[in-house]
This record gives C-alpha cells, sequence and structure tokens, in this order.
C-alpha cells in the first residue's frame, strides 16, 4: 500500500513538472511563432551582410526593407525579454512565499518548488536567447546602417558635368534645343486623345460653369455673413481674408481641378499621361499657393493683413514670393516633362542649373525681406546661415555636385515651409482656444453658456490644451525635419522608442507619450470638474434647501476634491505608480512639519473656513483692521475687498486665530445709531417724535418686528451746548449702513428747518480784562 502511494506520488510530481516545463515553454503561443518568425528574418540578414561587403547603389531600396526588418527582430527581443524576465520575477516571488526548504516538507510543497525552478530554468534559458538575439540584430542594424550612409554619402557626393560644361555642350549643337521640344509638343500633348474626347471637354467646361455659379452664389453669402458678422481675432480675419480671396481664384480653382480629375482619370486608366494635364494640375497647384500668399499678406477687401509687416513692405514680400510661385510652377512642369519625355542630357543639366540660380536668388531675396518682420529682425545669425546654405547649394550645382545641391534646397525649403506652417497653426489653435475664452462668435458663447462659464472667466483646462498642442505639433515638425534630411530609419526608430517606451534617469522610467497623455487628460478632466462645479451652482444645488453658504462650500470642496483626483489619475496615466506618491509623501512629511507649517496651517484653516463657514462670500468682515466684503474664499487665503475696491489678501489662518468681526453672519440685518443736538429751550417730546416719525418714513428701517422692537430715541445727555439725542434703529441690509446714516441725516435737517428746530454749533464767550499799564 505504500509502495504504490509513494509510486502514484512519483508519478503525479513527474506530471507536475512536466506540465510546468511545457507551459514555460509555451509560455505565449503567438510569440513563439513571432520569435521563429524574427529568428529566421535575422538569419537572412546575416546571410544578405556576410554575402556582400560592398553594396551597389541600386541595392539601397534592398537595405532599407533589412533595417525594417531588423527593426521589427528588435521588437520581437524585447518583448521576449520582458515576458521571460517577468515570468522569472513571478516564479521567484512564488519561492519566496513557499519560504526555505525544510527536512520534513509536504510532498505537495516539494513538487511545486521542483516546478517553479524548473519553469525559472526553462524561462531563464529563453531569456537568454533572446538577449543573444537582440544583441545579433542590433549589430546587425549598425552594420546596415553604416553601409547605407556609405551609399548616400558617395550619392550625394558623385558629380556631373558643371555648368561650363554643360553651357558648351549646349552653345556647340543649338538645333538640339528646337528639335527636343518640336518632338516633345508633338508626342506629349496628346492631339488624337483631345479629337476623340472633345465631347467631354465640353461637358466638363458646362459643368465647371454651373459648378462656378453655384459656388460663387455661396462663397458671397459667407463672405457677406462674415463680414457683417464683425469677427475678431487672427482666427475671424482668416475665415474672412479666405473667403474674399477664394471668391477671386475660384474660376482659375475650379476648371483646373475639374480637368486635373479628368487628365489623373485617364493616366489611371490608360497609363499614359499628357502634357495638358501636367499643366492643368500645376495651374491648380499655382493658384492655390499664390490664394494663400495673397491670404496672408495681402489680402481681398474687406480683410485685413494677417501679418505685423508694414503695407508697402507686405505687397513687396507678396510680389516676391508671387514670382516664386511661378518659379515653382515652371520647375513642376520642367522635372514632369523630364518624367514622360527623354530630353537630352546636356539640356537637362543645364536647365536645371538655370532653374536654381533663379529659385535660390528668389529665395534670398524673400528671407531678406523677413527682416522686417517683428519675429525675424532679431535674427539676423539664421537669416544669415540660412542664405549662405542657399549659396554653398548654388555653387555645388554649378561644380556639378547636383544631388548635394538638390538635398540642401530641399532640406533648407522643406525646413522654412514646415516652420512656417506649424507656427500657422498653433497661431490658428491659439486663436481659437482666445475666442473660447473670450465668447466672440455665437457658437463660442453657446459652448461657454453649454459648460456654464461665467462672463469674463476662461475656459477650465485652457492652458493644458494650449500645452500639449503646442508639444504635439513641434513634435511632429522635429520628426518631419528629421525624415526630411534624411535621418536614417534605425535612429527615427530609436527615437519613437524614447517617446513610447521612455528612458530612465537613475531608476525612474519617464515615458514621454505617456506625459503628454496624462497632460491632456488633466486637461479634459479640470474642464469636467469646472462643469460639474457650475452645474451644481446653477442647477443642481438650487433645488435644495441649502443656504448660500452651504453651496458655496459644497462647490469649493467638490472643485477640490475633482482637481486632486483629476491630478491623482494624470499621473497614474503618465506612469507614475500611487505606492511611490505615498513614499515621496511620506518623505516630504518632516519638512512639511518644519519649512511649510504655515502653509499646512493655511490649508488646515481653509477646510475649517469651508466647513464652519464663519464667514461666506459677500459677507461685509472687519478682521485686523481690514473692512471690506468677502470676494473669495479659497483653500490657503481669503480675498477680501475693500471699499476703497482694493483686495487684500488673508490667510486662513489669521481668521480662524484672530478677532473677526462679522457684520452678516447669520443674516444681513444691522443697527445704526444717529446722533443729533437740539438747542436748549427746544422742546424734546417733538424732537422725540420728529425722529421717530423719519424713521418709520425710511423704506430700509424695520420698523415692526418681534424680537428687534421699535425704533427708538434716546436722550442721552446735556452737552455744552446743545441736547444730545440719538436715534437708533435697525436696517435690512448692514452694508448700506453709511447709505442709511446718510438718508436720514438729510430727512432730519428739512424737518428740523420745517420745525423751526435749531441745531447749535458750540459757542464761546471770551471775555477781555483790561489789567494796569
Amino acid at each position: 500500500m505504500a509502495g504504490s502511494m509513494g509510486k502514484g506520488m512519483r508519478i503525479g510530481l513527474l506530471t507536475i513538472c512536466l506540465g510546468y516545463v511545457t507551459s514555460a515553454f509555451a509560455l505565449d503561443p503567438l510569440l513563439s511563432l513571432r520569435v521563429g518568425e524574427a529568428e529566421s528574418k535575422l538569419s537572412g540578414i546575416e546571410k544578405f551582410l556576410l554575402g556582400k561587403s560592398a553594396v551597389p547603389h541600386q541595392d539601397l531600396q534592398l537595405l532599407d526593407e533589412y533595417i525594417d526588418q531588423g527593426n521589427f527582430v528588435k521588437k520581437i527581443s524585447n518583448e521576449c525579454i520582458e515576458i521571460n524576465e517577468s515570468a522569472i520575477n513571478k516564479s521567484a516571488g512564488d519561492l519566496d512565499l513557499l519560504g526555505p526548504q525544510g527536512k520534513a516538507e509536504d510532498p505537495q510543497v516539494t513538487s511545486k518548488r521542483q516546478s517553479l525552478n524548473l519553469s525559472m530554468l526553462s524561462n531563464a534559458q529563453q531569456l537568454a536567447s533572446c538577449r543573444l538575439m537582440l544583441l545579433r540584430v542590433q549589430d546587425s542594424i549598425e552594420r546596415l546602417n553604416l553601409q547605407q550612409q556609405q551609399i548616400l554619402k558617395s550619392e550625394l557626393l558623385a558629380r556631373s558635368g558643371n555648368l561650363l560644361e554643360n553651357f558648351k555642350h549646349v552653345i556647340l549643337n543649338p538645333a538640339q534645343i528646337g528639335n527636343a521640344a518640336l518632338d516633345f509638343t508633338l508626342n506629349t500633348i496628346g492631339w488624337q486623345h483631345i479629337r476623340q474626347n472633345i465631347k467631354y471637354f465640353i461637358a466638363l467646361t458646362l459643368l465647371g460653369l454651373s459648378l462656378l455659379y453655384l459656388f460663387k452664389r455661396i462663397v458671397q453669402t459667407l463672405l457677406q455673413r462674415h463680414a457683417e458678422s464683425h469677427k475678431q481675432g487672427y482666427l475671424g480675419q482668416f475665415q474672412l481674408s479666405l473667403l474674399a480671396c477664394f471668391n477671386r481664384y475660384l474660376p482659375v480653382i475650379l476648371f483646373s481641378a475639374i480637368f486635373s480629375a479628368w487628365y489623373l482619370y485617364q493616366w489611371l486608366y490608360e497609363s499614359h499621361l499628357y502634357s495638358p494635364g501636367l499643366l492643368v494640375s500645376g495651374l491648380l497647384f499655382y493658384s492655390l499657393i499664390n490664394l494663400f500668399i495673397r491670404v496672408l499678406l495681402n489680402p481681398c477687401p474687406p480683410a485685413r493683413r494677417l501679418t505685423g509687416l508694414e503695407q508697402d513692405v507686405s505687397e513687396l514680400l507678396a510680389r516676391r514670393l508671387r514670382l516664386l510661385s511661378k518659379l515653382l510652377l515652371a520647375g513642376y512642369l520642367m522635372y514632369s516633362a523630364l518624367q514622360i519625355y527623354q530630353f537630352p542630357e546636356s539640356i537637362t543639366r543645364l536647365l536645371h542649373n538655370l532653374y536654381l540660380f533663379l529659385l535660390v536668388l528668389n529665395l534670398i531675396w524673400a528671407i531678406w525681406l523677413l527682416r522686417y518682420h517683428e519675429g525675424f529682425s532679431k535674427v539676423l545669425l539664421l537669416r544669415s546661415l540660412i542664405i549662405l546654405a542657399l549659396v554653398v547649394c548654388l555653387i555645388a550645382d554649378w561644380l556639378g555636385y547636383v544631388n548635394l545641391a538638390d538635398y540642401l534646397l530641399i532640406g533648407i525649403v522643406g525646413s522654412m515651409v514646415g516652420w512656417f506652417v506649424t507656427v500657422f497653426i498653433i497661431q490658428l489653435w491659439t486663436d481659437l482656444l482666445d475666442g473660447l475664452d473670450e465668447g466672440r462668435s455665437p457658437w463660442q458663447q453657446h459652448l461657454r453658456k453649454r459648460i456654464g462659464v461665467k462672463s469674463g472667466d476662461f475656459m477650465p483646462g485652457s492652458i493644458w490644451f494650449r500645452l500639449v498642442f503646442a508639444i504635439i505639433s513641434w513634435s511632429l515638425f522635429l520628426v518631419g525635419m528629421l525624415k526630411l534630411w534624411g535621418l536614417p530609419d534605425s535612429t527615427l526608430q530609436s527615437l519613437r522608442d524614447i517617446v513610447v517606451v521612455g528612458f530612465q534617469i537613475g531608476s525612474v522610467t519617464i515615458q514621454p507619450l505617456k506625459v503628454i497623455l496624462a497632460l491632456l487628460g488633466f486637461a479634459v478632466m479640470l474642464s469636467m470638474v469646472g462643469w460639474v462645479r457650475r452645474r451644481m451652482d446653477k442647477s443642481w444645488l438650487n433645488r435644495t434647501r441649502m443656504d448660500r453658504g452651504s453651496k458655496e462650500a459644497m462647490i469649493s470642496l467638490t472643485g477640490y476634491l475633482g482637481v486632486a483626483i483629476a491630478f491623482l489619475i494624470a499621473l497614474s496615466l503618465a506612469g507614475f505608480e500611487l505606492a511611490n506618491i505615498a513614499l515621496i509623501a511620506g518623505a516630504l512629511s518632516v519638512g512639511i512639519g518644519f519649512g511649510l507649517q504655515n502653509i499646512v496651517n493655511n490649508f488646515v484653516s481653509g477646510l475649517i473656513l469651508l466647513f464652519e463657514r464663519p464667514i461666506k462670500t459677500g459677507d461685509w468682515v472687519v478682521v485686523s483692521g481690514t473692512e471690506g466684503y468677502v470676494k473669495k474664499i479659497s483653500i490657503r487665503s481669503t480675498q477680501i475687498q475693500t471699499f476703497d475696491r482694493s483686495d487684500v489678501i488673508v490667510p486662513n489662518s489669521q481668521l480662524i486665530s484672530e478677532q473677526v468681526t462679522n457684520w452678516m453672519f447669520r443674516d444681513s440685518i444691522g443697527r445704526i445709531k444717529v446722533p443729533i443736538g437740539v438747542a436748549y429751550g427746544t422742546d424734546t417730546e417733538k424732537v422725540k417724535e420728529i425722529l421717530l416719525d423719519i424713521a418709520y418714513q425710511q423704506d430700509f428701517v424695520i420698523t415692526q418686528s418681534p424680537i428687534l422692537g421699535k425704533p427708538w430715541v434716546l436722550f442721552t445727555e446735556f452737552g455744552d451746548s446743545s441736547l444730545n439725542f440719538e436715534l437708533r434703529c435697525y436696517i435690512k441690509e448692514v452694508d448700506s449702513r453709511m447709505h442709511a446714516i446718510s438718508e436720514i441725516n438729510f430727512a432730519i435737517d428739512k424737518a428740523f428747518r420745517a420745525a423751526g428746530i435749531e441745531i447749535p454749533f458750540p459757542q464761546r464767550d471770551v471775555h477781555i480784562i483790561k489789567g494796569e499799564e
């Protein structure tokens, strides 16, 4: 019996061990397949590198493909390493949970311990294999990048005929220019195609005229509506300028777009490209470029200029850019013609030299005119470097380094265009948010009303939306510029890994993408918190019987709690562990106890003010010689606006620890005292009657109350020059006590004049006694 039990136990133990080993090796079937695929691709890359020590120029595309495969292998290797490290850590944690092995250990515990050890062993073997594969692929990618850089370097420094040689070849055989132009016209214009499709061209023309009439009506209606609305801001003026200039360029843009679409369809259908199609497509792009030049620099009436340039400088720059757009049109037609017709090499090189000269000359002129712009007036060094780079580009082209010249020109122009586009988009986004903050247009006012933003307040989370959009825009600009200047794909992949996976500073891993998402989420949650607070103020709490102070306390606490929750969620989205935050808070407790005790004191006092509500917004208070209305109660301080409309910031701890006079603590009722003196000999009962009548005639005086009683008059004393009385009464709004006293004094003066009662002023008799001479 015991032997059979021991045998069964051993069989069960062996089964469990085999199960764990099998599960370890088959940790993720899909990952195993991807690791196998990655190993196969890596073997292909290594065979390619071993078989070719020098890669010819035509294999540059093949190198890009192998680099992409290497990045795939690198990604799978990192995933494999991460999964196996996680599995090893889990097994190690389970072993620690089991504790040290004892002599009389339960067989099931021993079986579990052995299975965990086997699992760790198998995961360690897989981890070593994946790390080896990562080292191999990193070495392969470095060698591929080196060969790619060598090829690019040889292509950039490849030299062809210089300017003098090209000019000499064309001059020695001038007839080839006319023959090439005639042959190009006859072979690419497509006369037969035009004759065969003449009815379609007529139909497209009629369609264009119909659409032109319809679009003209629509654009003019929109233009009139925008002009009457008097839109403000950069975005509003841009819309008005765009509509006004689009109304002018509409015929050219519409017909060139229609015929460009026709020739594109014919090219896709017949696989043949005709020169008229190139012409109309070039005309379309030329019209669009001129449209935006006109919109930004010299807009059509009634729009105003969008730049900070003077009118003459703006018009001069607009003319220079329009000339530049004509050169771009000529270059587009020239290089497109070279794609569909084989011109003599000497002609193409000379045309390239002349075209680049004219293009660079106009670019330098346009950049030099930008010195009148406020944003470029202080960057003389940058403008000088750009102009110097363009001159180097032109010299390289004349010396025969065509590829180097094209590389520099495309990089410089592309960087400038990308920079302008990025700044322009950020400007539009900023103006859109400014419009939301100010409520310029009706839809923006409606959105502010729906969210519950008060007049004069900013949209909640606006600053974070601006920051996140700027970060994303400039990041995309940076990536585009790196790609434009020919940065290797592996480097871009590394940058992408830094943004997505993150980088380490000490033991802390920072993931920029998560940080951006956290900022965006924080902005959205702040907007939601603001919306909830305003809904509570406008709608939800109005259905309860809470007083004004309780409502304000509830709204404030909800806002602070919402901001705290949004902050914690944003930290979680950014990848911070809340446990680490607790540790940091514990470490800062000592500093809070010493260096930040005043801030903590004010914070706790603010919570006491919100819960006990000894003062409320709008109360008339007196604290430490400061008298005025409570304007805002925040978590750290309270803002009091004096009667001179100066704002005094009072720490909350001062409101808790010192004596505070609140004239409106329970209600707004308060008592006033009006002293008055009459001459000796005046009928005192008549004075009392007049004063009481005056009090009862005032609307702001409480004339009958079971608790407060009625107004009354006191005969206070026999003064030096007068009989002194005092009128005392309660008024409904104590914050208007000075106004009430003034009105009662006016009424007393009027009533005493009518009754002939004299209000004396102090008099003294001076007797002069003459002494002996």
